[in-house]
């Protein structure tokens, strides 16, 4: 039979205040705390906490047919610790069923992948793994990049993060005659399955569940079950990869109404099994090679050969990664924290005329009012980050030099006096 594995994908970007020239090298935050704040607890409120609570309801009375993914950003984990701890509680009870699998990324949604700085992407993906693992119980078997990444290269580094799968978004232009709906294994790299995210049903299903109070929504479920339901035996794994957000909110139940549905109808009709991509992987081989040099991408908004991006997103990208030496060189722990913040890819797609920000009817209320202003906010970050790296470093060399080592304690006996007796055993 016919296999689903269906992903949600949880990411919250630690938001950029404006930040203008007059404010580099004044000590004013980056971030705009009070937005990070209102969207992670209405996230939580509204969204994750009831569709948790909904999806386990739902896993029970399906006994065991009901398997699904999540894929949960690094920087959503910090706003998670940080805002609404008991989010881990409420996740692991969802993975405790041993029906829900946790996917992993690179720990800050960041675009090193796209740099030249093959071990500080890899140092990443790890970290990323490593707290998946501890947050949830589970090691991650497949590896999810930044915007589903992949290309040759990103496919070696993976596997060298100790990854044999990885999942990418499978593009008609990429793919060209082969299905979305088989394993494949990327080239060079025999060990490394190819898992693709199948657009057209993702963007069907996504589009369904985003307007589930219009008229023709059962209509245009009803159809997505037959194209399901088309799609031939022998294709064993259709990649169904989603924004979690789709199915919470205002109108939630209604949209739970229209997955149950899905979900049902999928199950009852035995049109495919639910499954996890760990399973997955030990049923099934791969059927051919695949590789592209070119980066393949999937993010909400923007075509699928989004990156290496335009010229402002280059040159910040490139700017960027100047400084990977000096970061690593040093000890402050906020230097760190910035420098992992920085990397996310959120403040890339701000840098595109296409970012709905810009397409809002609500375009007042954003931080910024095109690309060119939120390219130059994250240069004057940049700029500010660059000059406390110089100020940590010279203060790094100063300590260096009133901390030298002492010479050894008998050519160089001092006496300390303790209420009124020496004692010669200190140097």
């Amino acid at each position: 039979m016919k296999n689903i594995c269906l992903y949600f994908q949880i990411h919250h970007p630690f938001f950029f205040q404006t930040f203008r020239f007059f404010d580099v090298g004044e000590a004013k935050t980056y971030y705009d705390t009070w937005r990070i704040e209102k969207e992670i607890q209405d996230a939580a409120t509204n969204y994750y906490i009831p569709t948790n609570n909904y999806l386990l309801k739902l896993i029970h009375k399906y006994r065991g047919n009901l398997r699904l993914s999540f894929n949960i950003s690094g920087t959503a984990l910090d706003q998670f610790l940080i805002y609404r701890p008991e989010l881990f509680t409420s996740f692991r009870q969802l993975a405790d069923t041993g029906l829900v699998e946790f996917t992993s990324s690179t720990d800050s949604q960041s675009i090193v992948s796209l740099s030249e700085q093959k071990d500080e992407c890899i140092q990443s993906i790890k970290l990323s793994q490593e707290r998946t693992e501890y947050y949830f119980g589970q090691k991650p078997k497949l590896f999810v990049n930044t915007d589903l990444l992949f290309n040759n290269r990103i496919a070696e580094i993976s596997a060298e993060a100790g990854y044999s799968s990885i999942l990418t978004n499978g593009t008609k232009k990429m793919l060209q005659w082969r299905s979305p709906n088989y394993l494949y294994s990327a080239e060079n790299q025999e060990h490394t399955l190819v898992f693709f995210r199948n657009e057209n049903i993702s963007d069907k299903l996504s589009t369904i569940l985003h307007n589930p109070d219009k008229v023709e929504a059962l209509k245009q479920m009803k159809e997505l079950l037959a194209a399901l339901n088309d799609i031939q035996i022998d294709e064993p794994i259709i990649n169904i990869y989603l924004n979690y957000k789709a199915l919470g909110g205002t109108n939630r139940f209604d949209k739970q109404r229209l997955f149950q549905t899905f979900v049902s109808t999928v199950i009852k009709k035995q049109i495919c099994d639910f499954n996890l991509p760990s399973l997955v992987m030990e049923q099934y081989g791969p059927i051919s090679e695949f590789g592209t040099t070119e980066p393949v991408c999937w993010t909400e908004h923007f075509h699928s050969d989004y990156y290496p991006g335009n010229e402002l997103q280059k040159e910040a990208i490139n700017q960027l990664f100047k400084l990977s030496q000096k970061v690593e060189n040093t000890y402050d722990n906020n230097l760190k924290i910035d420098w992992k913040n920085l990397q996310t890819s959120d403040h890339f797609h701000l840098m595109d005329e296409n970012h709905p920000d810009y397409k809002s009817n609500y375009s007042s209320q954003n931080t910024f009012k095109s690309k060119y202003d939120a390219f130059i906010n994250y240069m004057n970050i940049l700029e500010d980050f660059r000059l406390r790296l110089k100020a940590n470093k010279d203060q790094q060399k100063s300590l260096k030099i009133h901390h030298k080592p002492r010479p050894p304690l008998e050519k160089h006996q001092q006496t300390v006096t303790f209420g009124g007796k020496i004692d010669h055993s200190f140097a």
